[in-house]
């Protein structure tokens, strides 16, 4: 019999994200056999150095010194700025990301400039992003489309563990082999644009290579898969890693397209052009000034662009499936009475605007019954926080990561306040206290 055990923590890092996850799959014979063991990162940065290093340290112990997916929300540095460091002490081998084109990206360019937190880094992720992440020692980065308001969900199996034809590809070796085997697969789908110079189209049937930089469709998620031997077919696991990016602002986004490249002098080109002119304009004082006018005029200040939430359970839609799911020794002792496993996370998503929030509600509605623990929108901000959120059966838990006493959030009491009164759980993620947030599940994955 095979177990899956998972392990996830909300770091406190103070003002800033980093989650990560730790999925172990155990066989009964021998006693405690690790099949296979995957390691991801949701976020990684923070305001405070101090924090963010002593995280780091601790997921590089538990994580064996290797991350396998990053997950990044958006770009702003409270969620990145840790990331060079997370490839020296745990290095990534593929980055999952949303896809952003280069007005996407000089928006938030524009926006760490305004706070004052803009960096070298951030300039050359604005000219070239692939490069930026293969220059890293990453192996792989997809870049995820954003929801258009029609994305596909996932469709959950007639049973969780359901066989997989892989056609019966085995090498000679393979065929020798006799022991458990576990792997995350990808599932990519095709995007709806077609990919910019230097990007690949998705393709389902394609495994991913290394140094490979992908555009993958919306709705593309990653879920465990299992086989008892090597002559087994591969089975898929109840378990996924599910990233989604809401929709854009069409409207006002392309004003601000326009407004760009009247001031860069363009009404055509193609990006690298458009990158080559922006990176000319931000050299000179006055032209960058010109820039920001258009950033505020067009976004205001603290503007939250683009932002990928990730779900983390069970995969399948049934309600009756949760009893499954076991907590284990260790979990947070207060909520470890709750049945429901899955932990979703938002980023920054700007969640209390009704034409992001119901494509996102729609998206996940299928996992009602499984999501037990949500972070909170932009650290627990009253201006990206909406009661509708809350929309889930089986949610116990509200998580904030933000350092409550500096009063660094909008409107954060307010917040926490609104969640509470609905029944649910509240818990602040701060390193001024110490306090992470964490738990344990497994599963039998036969049952």
């Amino acid at each position: 019999m095979l177990t899956t055990r998972i392990y996830r923590i909300q770091h406190a890092v103070g003002h800033g994200g980093f989650h990560a996850g730790h999925i172990d799959v155990l066989a009964s014979l021998p006693a405690d056999f690790k099949v296979n063991s995957f390691h991801y990162v949701y976020d990684c940065g923070s305001e405070s150095g101090e924090a963010l290093k002593h995280a780091l340290n601790s997921h590089r112990s538990t994580s064996n010194g290797r991350t396998d997916i990053l997950f990044v929300s958006h770009l702003h540095s409270d969620h990145i700025n840790g990331i060079e460091r997370l490839q020296a002490l745990a290095p990534v081998t593929t980055a999952v990301v949303p896809y952003l084109d280069i007005f996407d990206r000089l928006i938030f360019f524009l926006a760490d400039m305004d706070s004052g937190s803009a960096s070298s880094s951030a300039r050359e992720y604005l000219a070239n992003p692939v490069r930026w992440w293969l220059n890293r020692g990453t192996k792989n980065v997809i870049f995820i489309e954003a929801d258009n308001g029609d994305t596909p969900r996932p469709i959950a199996p007639e049973e969780p563990d359901g066989p997989i034809d892989d056609g019966g590809r085995h090498s000679t070796m393979e065929h020798m082999e006799k022991t458990p085997r576990a792997r995350l697969a990808p599932y990519l789908r095709k995007p709806r644009e077609s990919a910019p110079s230097g990007l690949k189209i998705a393709n389902e049937a394609q495994p991913l290579l290394n140094d490979e930089a992908i555009l993958a469709g919306a709705g593309s998620f990653f879920q465990l898969q299992w086989r008892s031997e090597s002559r087994s077919p591969w089975r898929d696991g109840d378990w996924i890693l599910l990233p989604y990016v809401h929709p854009v602002e069409q409207i006002i986004r392309s004003h601000f397209q326009r407004a760009v490249r009247k001031a860069l002098g363009l009404t055509r080109g193609h990006e690298i052009s458009i990158a080559r002119a922006l990176l000319d304009h931000l050299t000179h004082p006055d032209k960058t000034e010109t820039l920001l006018e258009l950033y505020h005029e067009h976004f205001g200040r603290g503007h939250n662009a683009l932002s990928m939430s990730l779900y983390s359970g069970p995969y399948c839609v049934h309600s009756d499936r949760n009893h499954q799911w076991r907590w284990s020794p260790g979990t947070y002792s207060a909520y470890s009475r709750e049945r429901s496993v899955g932990w979703l996370g938002t980023g920054d998503s700007t969640l209390k605007q009704q034409k992001r929030r119901d494509p996102w509600l729609n998206h996940f509605t299928p996992y009602t019954s499984h999501v037990g623990v949500l972070t909170l929108p932009h650290h627990g901000s009253a201006h990206n926080y909406h009661d509708e959120i809350l929309a889930f059966d089986g949610l116990a838990v509200a998580l904030a990561t933000t350092i409550e006493r500096r009063n660094r959030v909008a409107g954060l009491r307010e917040t926490l306040d609104a969640v509470q009164s609905k029944g649910i759980q509240t818990h602040i993620v701060d390193d001024q206290r110490g306090n992470t947030y964490q738990h344990w599940c497994e599963r039998d994955m036969d049952e």
